[in-house]
């Protein structure tokens, strides 16, 4: 694609995001920005000199079930949107961060931007969730720093393609939070112990397959899905949306797409059960993970030079710096 292309495929791409959070927060006003609420009050608490850890507890249904599980990095970012209201604020995230991924996908790659009909891209949408721009990150390794607002995702981008400076971007905006609440590590770590416990894929029985990724392990994308085999993440479709980076066609990622809906629809009648969670596993495991599998174990073993010249300098294709160098390139 084009410069021109790329800049309205992402704005095209951002808008359909920003759109669907914006109907889903506006829809439902009680649960304020959805998921994204946490890092929105956060930031609000931040700004009015709060510690966001003391000040927000579990005080209703949610968004107010459970404290601040972010870290407060999360709230850091979201301070530009801390004013606005918390559909718009939400709306806004979601839009920015559509774009970049639309951005970053659409240079060489464009086949992925079948991820944007996908299951896992509406989920992370409508909830407000940090999976786009963690995706983008992967692409993108200006966008690393955000990696220290999910971690466990954020490690997932940083090993499809490794970059010091992105981490030491992650780093230093763990830093600056310090400045704002000096204890903050400290008390993410204790709010973590109260969270709900979630598991990689791997494991489980059901799940042990995800492992098998490790055949590839030379390839970023290998690397990607192992990471996704291991870190912990919530079976609820937004955490998969990475796993979009491994189809290498049109083909492969329209069918990843739709069985990701096949899965979605298997899963809607017990989405409001208190096991939404673990009703979900087996079809995300079954219709996402092993679709997905299949196809990178369907690529070749080495990587190609561009792949593994991007791999050790993290800066993108040869030749490209970050500024224009973000968007995948070579063949996968």
């Amino acid at each position: 694609m084009t410069r021109a292309e790329r800049i309205g495929t992402a704005g095209v791409f951002g808008t359909w995001g920003a759109f669907i959070a914006w109907f889903g927060m506006s829809a439902a006003p009680h649960q304020l920005a959805k998921d994204f609420s946490w890092p929105w009050r956060a930031a609000r608490f931040l700004l009015d000199g709060h510690d966001p850890y003391v000040a927000m507890q579990a005080t209703g249904p949610y968004p107010f079930n459970v404290g601040l599980f972010y870290p407060l990095p999360a709230g850091i970012l979201a301070i530009p949107l801390a004013p606005l209201q918390p559909a718009t604020a939400g709306a806004l995230f979601v839009g920015i961060s559509a774009a970049l991924l639309a951005w970053a996908i659409s240079g060489d790659a464009p086949h992925r931007l079948w991820m944007f009909a996908s299951a896992p891209f509406a989920m992370a949408a409508l909830l407000g969730q940090w999976s786009p721009i963690l995706t983008a990150a992967a692409l993108m390794p200006a966008l690393q720093f955000a990696m220290a607002a999910k971690p466990n995702i954020g490690l997932v981008a940083w090993l499809y393609r490794p970059s010091w400076k992105g981490a030491a971007a992650a780093v230093a905006l763990g830093i600056v939070a310090l400045a704002f609440v000096p204890r903050w590590p400290l008390e993410w770590l204790e709010a973590l112990r109260a969270a709900p416990r979630y598991r990689g894929p791997a494991f489980s029985v059901l799940g042990a397959f995800t492992l098998l990724a490790v055949l590839r392990w030379r390839r970023r994308e290998g690397r990607l899905m192992l990471g996704m085999a291991l870190v912990p993440q919530l079976a609820l479709f937004y955490d998969q949306l990475p796993l979009w980076l491994v189809p290498g066609t049109w083909r492969r990622s329209a069918v990843l797409t739709v069985l990701s809906w096949v899965a979605w629809f298997l899963w809607y009648p017990s989405r409001a059960l208190e096991s939404s969670v673990a009703a979900a596993t087996p079809w995300i495991l079954l219709l996402v993970y092993a679709p997905a599998l299949v196809m990178l174990l369907a690529l070749p073993r080495v990587p190609d030079k561009d792949q593994r010249s991007t791999t050790r300098t993290g800066l993108g294709p040869v030749g490209h710096t970050w500024k224009g160098g973000g968007a995948e390139t070579g063949q996968t």
